[in-house]
């Protein structure tokens, strides 16, 4: 939320919340998969880059694709305009989203193997696959994997970005407890975990 508007809600509560209401009561019967593909919708259509780019990391985690984002903005071609979305996929594209890779787009997920488990040392560590990267930490047997991308505007977080526990991410300084994931300042998501299996002396990842 822009400090406009956090501006207005506090002194003007009463006139713009009933706003915010409207805009959440008028969705109440939608999934929230297809709320957040018509948010980036929207932010295309006011270009709006900020919100462009917090909408559509939160349509991909809502279970969206890149082609069924893709899809949605050429659909509303006759409303939008091909101009808004040029502009929609170059900032995507700045972003480096592994998932609108062209060379990624439209493949399914399927396990990579990542590393044989007896070369993860204890702690957290680094690794990259198939142009992507995750996190491990690692306690005693116990692993947890998390994407390297920031759940707010999909920043690619290096491992030189951890003290001890906290890992910030540059961009917008969301700082997230790597034992857990979850964003302790700034922010309000947590990493997103990536599904993993140990599997003949290798952990696999899934994406």
């Amino acid at each position: 939320m822009s400090d406009a508007l956090n501006y207005l809600l506090k002194v003007r509560k009463d006139a713009v919340e009933p706003y915010f209401k409207a805009l959440k009561e008028g969705g109440k019967h939608l999934d929230t998969k297809t709320r957040s593909l018509l948010s980036v919708i929207t932010k295309v259509d006011a270009q709006t880059e900020g919100g462009l780019k917090q909408y559509l990391v939160r349509a991909l985690k809502e279970g969206n694709s890149a082609d069924e984002i893709l899809d949605a903005m050429l659909v509303c071609l006759p409303t939008l305009g091909m101009s808004k979305i040029i502009w929609a996929v170059d900032i995507i594209l700045k972003m480096d989203i592994p998932d609108f890779n062209p060379d990624l787009i439209g493949k399914e997920k399927q396990w990579h193997k990542l590393i044989a488990v007896n070369e993860i040392e204890e702690g957290v560590s680094r690794y990259d696959y198939d142009g992507r990267a995750s996190f491990i930490n690692k306690t005693g047997d116990e692993y947890q994997v998390y994407d390297s991308r920031c759940p707010h505007q999909s920043t690619d977080i290096p491992l030189a970005a951890l003290e001890e526990t906290t890992l910030t991410c540059s961009r917008h300084q969301w700082k997230f407890n790597i034992e857990n994931g979850e964003c302790i300042e700034n922010g309000s998501r947590p990493l997103n975990k990536i599904e993993h299996k140990i599997e003949e002396g290798f952990l696999y990842v899934y994406s």
